[in-house]
Protein backbone atom coordinates (compact mmCIF):
# COMPACT_ATOMS: atom_id res chain seq x y z
CA UNK A 1 0.00 0.00 0.00
CA UNK A 2 1.24 3.59 -1.30
CA UNK A 3 0.65 6.55 1.24
CA UNK A 4 2.07 9.71 1.39
CA UNK A 5 4.69 8.84 -0.98
CA UNK A 6 5.96 6.16 1.83
CA UNK A 7 5.60 2.41 0.97
CA UNK A 8 3.89 0.79 4.26
CA UNK A 9 4.16 -2.56 4.93
CA UNK A 10 1.41 -4.26 6.93
CA UNK A 11 2.96 -7.41 8.80
CA UNK A 12 0.32 -8.69 11.57
CA UNK A 13 -1.04 -5.78 13.40
CA UNK A 14 1.58 -3.59 12.72
CA UNK A 15 2.44 -0.81 10.23
CA UNK A 16 6.39 -0.63 9.71
CA UNK A 17 7.66 1.41 7.18
CA UNK A 18 11.40 1.14 5.96
CA UNK A 19 13.45 3.76 7.20
CA UNK A 20 12.28 2.74 10.83
CA UNK A 21 13.39 -0.90 10.05
CA UNK A 22 17.41 0.62 9.82
CA UNK A 23 18.87 0.25 13.24
CA UNK A 24 22.41 1.65 13.49
CA UNK A 25 25.38 -0.61 14.48
CA UNK A 26 27.17 -0.31 18.11
CA UNK A 27 29.94 -2.35 16.92
CA UNK A 28 33.24 -0.51 17.80
CA UNK A 29 34.75 -2.33 14.32
CA UNK A 30 32.28 -0.83 12.21
CA UNK A 31 32.44 2.80 14.08
CA UNK A 32 36.48 2.42 13.64
CA UNK A 33 35.67 1.65 9.66
CA UNK A 34 33.41 4.43 9.09
CA UNK A 35 35.49 7.15 11.05
CA UNK A 36 39.08 6.07 9.53
CA UNK A 37 37.41 5.66 6.21
CA UNK A 38 35.53 9.62 6.92
CA UNK A 39 39.04 10.77 7.55
CA UNK A 40 41.15 9.22 4.56
CA UNK A 41 38.42 10.79 2.31
CA UNK A 42 38.65 13.93 3.48
CA UNK A 43 42.46 14.33 3.44
CA UNK A 44 42.51 12.59 -0.01
CA UNK A 45 40.62 15.31 -1.50
CA UNK A 46 42.36 18.17 0.65
CA UNK A 47 45.52 16.89 -1.04
CA UNK A 48 43.70 16.72 -4.61
CA UNK A 49 42.40 20.06 -4.34
CA UNK A 50 46.28 21.25 -2.91
CA UNK A 51 47.75 19.45 -6.54
CA UNK A 52 44.97 21.06 -8.25
CA UNK A 53 45.46 24.66 -7.06
CA UNK A 54 49.31 23.83 -7.50
CA UNK A 55 49.23 23.00 -10.83
CA UNK A 56 47.03 25.80 -11.47
CA UNK A 57 49.59 28.30 -9.79
CA UNK A 58 52.31 27.00 -12.16
CA UNK A 59 50.38 27.41 -15.35
CA UNK A 60 49.62 30.85 -14.67
CA UNK A 61 53.02 31.87 -13.55
CA UNK A 62 54.54 30.13 -16.70
CA UNK A 63 51.53 31.91 -19.06
CA UNK A 64 52.73 35.37 -17.17
CA UNK A 65 56.53 34.91 -17.73
CA UNK A 66 56.45 33.70 -21.15
CA UNK A 67 53.90 36.66 -21.98
CA UNK A 68 56.65 39.05 -20.24
CA UNK A 69 59.31 37.69 -21.88
CA UNK A 70 57.59 38.13 -25.34
CA UNK A 71 56.74 41.87 -24.41
CA UNK A 72 60.58 42.75 -23.77
CA UNK A 73 61.64 40.77 -26.50
CA UNK A 74 58.85 42.90 -28.78
CA UNK A 75 60.17 46.04 -27.44
CA UNK A 76 63.50 45.23 -28.19
CA UNK A 77 62.46 44.41 -31.74
CA UNK A 78 60.62 47.43 -32.21
CA UNK A 79 63.64 49.86 -30.18
CA UNK A 80 66.02 48.24 -32.87
CA UNK A 81 63.63 48.63 -35.82
CA UNK A 82 63.32 52.47 -35.04
CA UNK A 83 67.38 52.57 -34.65
CA UNK A 84 66.63 54.33 -31.29
CA UNK A 85 68.73 51.88 -29.71
CA UNK A 86 71.58 50.02 -30.53
CA UNK A 87 71.73 46.12 -30.07
CA UNK A 88 73.73 44.97 -27.10
CA UNK A 89 75.53 41.86 -26.94
CA UNK A 90 74.75 39.78 -24.10
CA UNK A 91 78.31 39.40 -22.37
CA UNK A 92 78.46 42.42 -21.94
CA UNK A 93 78.99 43.87 -18.45
CA UNK A 94 76.70 46.26 -17.16
CA UNK A 95 78.09 50.14 -16.24
CA UNK A 96 77.67 51.23 -12.88
CA UNK A 97 77.45 54.77 -12.79
CA UNK A 98 78.58 56.47 -9.08
CA UNK A 99 75.37 56.79 -6.72
CA UNK A 100 75.49 60.52 -5.49
CA UNK A 101 76.32 60.81 -1.37
CA UNK A 102 73.44 60.61 0.46
CA UNK A 103 72.18 63.59 2.25
CA UNK A 104 72.86 63.41 5.94
CA UNK A 105 71.39 65.26 8.91
CA UNK A 106 74.25 66.70 11.15
CA UNK A 107 75.28 64.81 14.18
CA UNK A 108 75.05 61.49 12.25
CA UNK A 109 78.75 60.36 12.27
CA UNK A 110 80.57 58.74 8.83
CA UNK A 111 80.50 55.01 10.61
CA UNK A 112 76.20 55.22 11.26
CA UNK A 113 76.18 55.96 7.73
CA UNK A 114 77.97 53.15 6.12
CA UNK A 115 76.67 50.88 8.50
CA UNK A 116 72.95 51.85 7.56
CA UNK A 117 73.99 51.83 3.34
CA UNK A 118 75.61 48.15 4.03
CA UNK A 119 72.80 47.33 5.87
CA UNK A 120 70.51 48.60 2.54
CA UNK A 121 72.92 46.80 0.25
CA UNK A 122 72.55 43.84 2.06
CA UNK A 123 68.82 43.72 2.19
CA UNK A 124 67.82 44.99 -1.11
CA UNK A 125 70.65 44.29 -3.33
CA UNK A 126 73.60 46.03 -4.72
CA UNK A 127 71.42 48.53 -7.32
CA UNK A 128 70.02 50.22 -3.98
CA UNK A 129 70.73 53.53 -3.36
CA UNK A 130 70.29 55.45 0.17
CA UNK A 131 69.56 59.41 -0.58
CA UNK A 132 68.96 60.82 2.71
CA UNK A 133 69.40 59.50 6.42
CA UNK A 134 67.81 61.51 8.95
CA UNK A 135 67.03 60.86 12.73
CA UNK A 136 63.31 59.74 13.86
CA UNK A 137 61.37 62.14 15.19
CA UNK A 138 60.33 59.85 18.73
CA UNK A 139 56.60 60.99 19.90
CA UNK A 140 55.62 60.93 23.32
CA UNK A 141 52.81 58.57 22.66
CA UNK A 142 51.87 54.62 21.36
CA UNK A 143 51.86 54.36 17.59
CA UNK A 144 48.80 52.36 17.88
CA UNK A 145 47.29 55.14 20.39
CA UNK A 146 48.29 57.70 18.25
CA UNK A 147 46.59 55.89 14.79
CA UNK A 148 43.69 55.34 16.76
CA UNK A 149 43.86 59.22 17.79
CA UNK A 150 44.63 60.41 14.30
CA UNK A 151 41.25 57.69 12.87
CA UNK A 152 39.31 58.77 16.22
CA UNK A 153 39.01 62.08 15.05
CA UNK A 154 39.30 62.58 11.41
CA UNK A 155 36.55 64.53 9.50
CA UNK A 156 34.04 63.12 7.98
Amino acid sequence: MIYNNTIIYKMGGFVLRPITMIVPSADTEFTATVIISGVVIVLGMLLLLIAIFYAFGLIVSNTEKAAKKKSIKKTENKMVADKMVQPVPKSAAPVRCAAPAPVVETGISPEIVVAIAAAIAMQEGPAAVVRSIRRKQVSSRNPWAAAAIADNTRPF
